[in-house]
């Protein structure tokens, strides 16, 4: 049986929003989702420090992502710790929170090689702004072509279209559903197929619920549904049912 994962929530607490592992465990228990993929906030001085302690607290169920800003000299050092010491499973960066074009090699092509040693998958904020905008992912997609590349939003608002033309160019860029509305995520499947959309939420910024139940009408296809829903990440995180 396939898996349900959502690829996409925040823990910690900042301005305006906090979760807690246990809150992330009862939504995900509320509408039978089996696993959800956790980072932090990346607002501010954060940490990787609530990740730790969900993970310790909820293995079975919340799949842990470090975070760190490139800017900070031990960010390598962090991404490294974290995957090697405490047992993370990928790395979430946002540039635009954190004011850094995705392609700038002297701050990002450390985490990425860290993520190539390691085969983590990288998910990174993916709307439509400038510092992170698809030709940003098509740049590093290619630059490194063995490290797994989401894009979060998948380019929403403006530009959906050119983050679905990328991801057919290349192998290794999937394009996440977090906020984005259905009839993006429709256009995507149909254009590239269900294997290379992944469903996430975004929580706590979202209607939980919705986020999930949209997703039925991604496709007709059941088995694709499957494979948006939970194959597909399972997969790249290897994780069995």
């Amino acid at each position: 049986m396939t898996l349900i994962i959502d690829a996409h929530n925040h823990l910690g607490t900042r301005h305006g929003a906090s979760q807690t592992g246990a809150d992330l465990v009862a939504k995900i228990d509320a509408v039978g989702v089996d696993k959800a993929v956790m980072f932090p906030f990346v607002e501010g001085n954060f940490t990787n420090d609530p990740i730790k302690e969900a993970y310790d607290q909820f293995p079975d169920r919340l799949i842990p992502y470090c975070a760190v800003n490139p800017w900070q000299p031990d960010a390598a050092e962090e991404v490294r710790r974290c995957v090697r010491d405490w047992g993370f499973k990928g790395l979430k960066l946002h540039p635009t929170i954190n004011g850094f074009h995705l392609s700038d090699a002297g701050l990002v092509d450390p985490l990425f090689k860290i993520a190539d040693e390691y085969g983590i998958p990288v998910i990174v904020h993916g709307a439509s702004d400038l510092l992170n905008s698809p030709p940003e992912f098509r740049i590093m997609a290619k630059r490194f072509p063995n490290v797994v590349l989401l894009m979060a939003h998948m380019g929403f608002f403006w530009s959906v279209d050119q983050a679905i033309e990328y991801a057919q160019e290349c192998p290794n860029l999937y394009l996440e559903t977090s906020r984005a509305p259905i009839f993006e995520i429709q256009t995507a499947v149909k254009a590239l197929g269900p294997e290379k959309v992944i469903w996430g939420t975004d929580s706590p910024f979202v209607d939980y619920e919705w986020e999930f139940k949209k997703m039925e009408r991604a496709t007709d296809d059941a088995e694709g549904y499957r494979a948006i829903v939970g194959g597909n990440i399972a997969k790249i995180l290897n994780i069995s049912g």
